[in-house]
């Protein structure tokens, strides 16, 4: 069986011969590939595939490689959380505004100009990040500023045209192959008001601004439904199998009531669509979910991806298990900190991920991951070794 169809499996909820592992290596790759610290093993031309290959698990092909352009057309509307990357599903244009970009040392100033109005935003890529692996830019000065730059971003919203782009998509679905599912990226928000939190405003001024401007805030929403329900409907005729629209959920900044109000009905919404095709959501679940995990069970998403338990968050995997009751495939469960040595010892490692495999047993609706990502400080060798657990401790179904 491929590491695929495990996938797909587990996803459904289906049974398949042994338990997934596909751990997430981008920052660590992106990292150790910049300071020239690969293991002795590589080359230090080593490319991200290679690596995962050589570590034996499925290639973790959900989050975009947002630094990977084509051109400056593909991530400079970063600041207002459009992206037209390789691999996407759709392509967004903007109609009716004028993009003025100037690029001052290690920052990018973009200035969108309509006939309501402008609004502009300041992007980041410095040196320590490069260092640090990261895989996306730092929005610096977000793009909201005073009220009058509501009507402006509801504009832009109001006019962005969503295309299928399909052969686009079906090229990073090839060439992924049966190593693991190519998740088609939908948005990184899974709802306009979640798009507002996270895009154009930072979380202290967001708060503020739902309680100064909620009207405006409100009417921004509805000028951003034209763009969501696009996209819904593209990615619900699109040839991928799995849909990944949504990430960093945490009890405290997508608090509880938050969460049930503004993300979750365009979670149901989008899985309302997507199910009848056959195909799957996924969302990128990040934080500190525990507060989080009865609605998460009743969002309809299928895939709640980067779950991280203790001792990075409050939960543990037994716990996530009751909560979700077989509804949602759990993907993820080695918290970052166990790779790095500084974080845990070699005995502790080795003690912590025979109690997680206690806890995943008997293995059904799990896909090993890290969670969030391998840290770029992590040793190489206990990824080896999780392989190597996997191969003796998670044949299916397996034993409690």
């Amino acid at each position: 069986m491929t590491h695929k169809e495990r996938m797909l499996k587990a996803a459904r909820g289906e049974q398949s011969d042994q338990l997934p592992w596909v751990p997430r290596i981008d920052l660590w790759h992106n990292s150790n590939s910049m300071r020239g610290t690969l293991p002795p093993s590589f080359k230090q031309s080593a490319t991200l595939d290679g690596v995962a290959d050589y570590i034996g698990g499925g290639y973790h092909k959900i989050v975009p490689e947002f630094l990977n352009v084509r051109s400056l057309e593909d991530n400079i509307d970063r600041g207002i959380g459009v992206y037209r990357l390789w691999g996407m599903a759709y392509r967004p244009e903007l109609v009716g505004v004028e993009r003025e970009v100037k690029k001052e040392g290690e920052a990018t100033y973009v200035t969108y100009h309509t006939p309501v109005g402008s609004v502009s935003c300041k992007i980041l890529y410095t040196e320590e990040m490069k260092r640090a692996g990261a895989s996306l830019t730092w929005i610096s000065e977000h793009v909201i500023k005073e009220p009058k730059d509501y009507k402006v971003l509801g504009y832009i919203f109001k006019n962005i045209k969503i295309l299928p782009a399909y052969d686009n998509y079906l090229e990073f679905q090839r060439k992924v192959g049966n190593k693991g599912f190519a998740a088609a990226f939908a948005n990184l928000s899974a709802s306009p008001m979640h798009h507002i939190m996270k895009e154009f405003l930072d979380a202290t001024k967001f708060y503020l601004e739902m309680y100064d401007h909620p009207q405006e805030m409100r009417q921004l929403c509805e000028d951003m439904e034209p763009y969501f329900d696009q996209i819904f409907r593209v990615m619900a005729d699109s040839p991928a199998e799995v849909i990944f629209s949504g990430a960093n959920f945490d009890e405290m900044i997508t608090y509880p009531p938050f969460f049930r109000d503004h993300i979750m009905p365009y979670l149901q919404k989008l899985a309302d669509m997507l199910h009848p095709q056959g195909k799957l959501l996924l969302c990128h679940c990040d934080g500190e979910n525990k507060g989080l995990l009865d609605l998460i069970a009743e969002s309809a998403m299928d895939i709640a991806e980067a779950i991280c338990p203790q001792p990075m968050t409050k939960v543990s995997i037994r716990e996530v298990k009751k909560a979700f009751q077989g509804k949602v495939t759990i993907f993820g469960g080695v918290p970052s900190v166990a790779l790095l040595e500084e974080s845990m010892s070699d005995e502790g490692f080795e003690q912590f991920m025979k109690d997680l495999f206690q806890q995943i047993a008997p293995g059904d609706r799990f896909i090993l991951g890290v969670s969030d990502t391998t840290p770029p400080d992590a040793k190489f060798e206990r990824l080896l070794r999780i392989t190597e657990m996997v191969q003796e401790r998670g044949k299916l179904p397996m034993k409690m």
